[in-house]
């Protein structure tokens, strides 16, 4: 892996100038590199993970924005709150907004936002799942009615289940390439290229035109790393996503590095009740699992130290963290093989795991690992086209996962709750009760429900793992950012110009 990691580095080298990275441009022009492209830009098919909101939210405002210490501030909605029940949520809006095309913004534009985003197929749909209808009381006040308390609806409200789109334009098949938004930016369209670049130029009539500072953005498909680091250093665009292992070289050229954690990653446990790997049923065999690995040294190996080890799928800024969890499972195999021996699986067990490249390097350590317990893995090879949906076939009672390490505890915890990735349907009545206690709480009785519930999750071992990972994100030093924990890419309005 070190043998890989320089010959990549050095194939970088080849293609990088020398010395360090120039201004993309003057101080009125932001210009940066994405991993992802997107599909449309109807909001219904509009996505809030990864890098995906620095290709909209340009365009579209928001009802809510999410600030780079993970609250929420006002947006197009000025106020909010719920009701006693918290399954009516009232929203106060902003007035004199219009949208690009010239029609208001008003309750009625939020209703119908929200019902064409409801009746979508795209892969945020989900976030609306919670919403029964959208009342107008008036021209700028809407109540949100939902099914059931859902503590992560404030924060879909920031995403793309936020993002308003003017009312003439939804169901319009042009809207996926000719966004009609509210938005401090306006596509340009002669100038933009799909797949490759996309182009926004100010839009004169923006009610917070003074929160942007640019006058241009443009955002570049650049979906290799060396592409994207010579793009940096050679001082063609201003921001940029690497991978770890470029990371000295980008900084001895002169870019700004951002580290952010993001992801965790380790194994998630799917299996609880034995389906399809009957010892996984006992909770010891679990524990052990959790005990075989060498964190550290999994971080010093195959992040090159650049995270932090935990033993929770929450970020360290969620409600749900605690510190002390991460000292639950410290590296002990041969406890590991007493948990074994009395749960009665002392001789081991052979198990089906998933092959693909996404996670190949972290196989031979998950190999070695169970081995030391005589958990034998039987490797599936599968090409990525059939990875992704394979995760959720019910056939691997294990998979290893790189996973978003959310600071919204519903968001961290409901994968093992009511999450696609809850493959078995795997239910416990207490942490079940831990759950719907947070779902129908706020304040300080949600926040303990959800240290209980991540509590009995680790000590469950649902999942095993390893560490948080950072993201590095690279700027030139003419460009600050406020990265979002959590977040791959920092939200558009938190760039500027460096202070001269």
């Amino acid at each position: 892996m070190a043998a890989a990691a320089l010959l990549a580095v050095m194939f970088l080298l080849a293609g990088c100038t020398s010395g360090g990275p120039e201004r993309a441009g003057d101080p009125s022009q932001l210009t940066l590199g994405t991993v992802v492209d997107i599909a449309s830009y109807d909001p219904a098919e509009l996505r809030s993970d990864g890098e995906y909101p620095q290709l909209w939210s340009a365009v579209y405002d928001t009802l809510l924005l999410r600030e780079p210490d993970s609250s929420l501030a006002p947006n197009l909605a000025t106020e909010w709150s719920y009701d006693p029940t918290n399954t009516v949520l009232s929203l106060t809006l902003r007035e004199g907004v219009e949208f690009t095309d010239g029609t208001p913004f008003d309750a009625a534009a939020v209703a119908a936002n929200i019902d064409h985003f409801r009746a979508g197929t795209g892969h945020d749909n989900y976030l609306s799942s919670s919403i029964e209808g959208v009342d107008v009381l008036d021209p700028t006040h809407v109540d949100i009615r939902l099914s059931r308390p859902d503590p992560t609806l404030l924060n879909s409200l920031s995403g793309s289940l936020g993002a308003m789109a003017a009312p003439s334009a939804l169901g319009d098949t042009s809207l996926a390439t000719q966004p009609v938004g509210s938005g401090a930016y306006l596509l340009d369209r002669d100038r933009t290229v799909r797949g490759d670049r996309y182009v926004f130029t100010r839009n004169p009539d923006h009610w917070n035109a003074q929160a942007w500072p640019y006058d241009r953005i443009e955002l570049r498909v650049l979906s290799d790393v060396s592409a994207r680091l010579n793009a940096l250093t050679t001082g063609q665009i201003d921001g940029a996503r690497l991978n770890i292992e470029v990371m000295d070289y980008a900084e001895r050229s002169g870019v700004d590095i951002h580290p952010n954690r993001v992801d965790w990653v380790g194994l998630a446990i799917l299996d609880r009740a034995g389906e399809v790997a009957p010892a996984l049923a006992d909770v010891r065999v679990r524990q052990a699992v959790n005990l075989v690995f060498d964190r550290q040294g999994m971080l010093d190996a195959l992040g090159l130290g650049q995270g932090t080890v935990s033993e929770q799928i929450v970020g360290a800024n969620s409600p749900a963290y605690d510190p002390a969890l991460d000292a639950t499972y410290a590296y002990d195999v041969e406890r590991a093989r007493e948990l074994m021996a009395q749960a009665g699986w002392s001789e081991g067990f052979r198990i089906p795991m998933m092959d693909y490249s996404r996670y190949r390097t972290y196989q031979p350590f998950v190999e070695q690992a169970l081995a030391s317990i005589n958990i034998e893995v039987d490797w599936q090879s599968l090409p990525d086209t059939r990875a992704i949906d394979a995760q959720f076939s019910g056939d691997y009672p294990i998979l290893i996962l790189g996973q978003q390490a959310p600071t919204s505890a519903w968001d961290g915890l409901g994968i093992a709750y009511d999450n696609a990735l809850n493959v078995f349907g795997s239910q416990d009545p207490d942490f079940g009760r831990l759950m719907e206690t947070a779902r129908t709480t706020s304040g300080a009785e949600q926040t303990a429900a959800f240290r209980e519930a991540n509590a009995w999750l680790v000590e469950n071992a649902w999942f095993a793992p390893w560490y948080h990972s950072d993201l590095i994100y690279a700027t030139s030093p003419g460009t600050t950012v406020r990265p979002e924990p959590g977040v791959a890419g920092p939200p558009l309005r938190t760039y500027a110009p460096a202070a001269p």
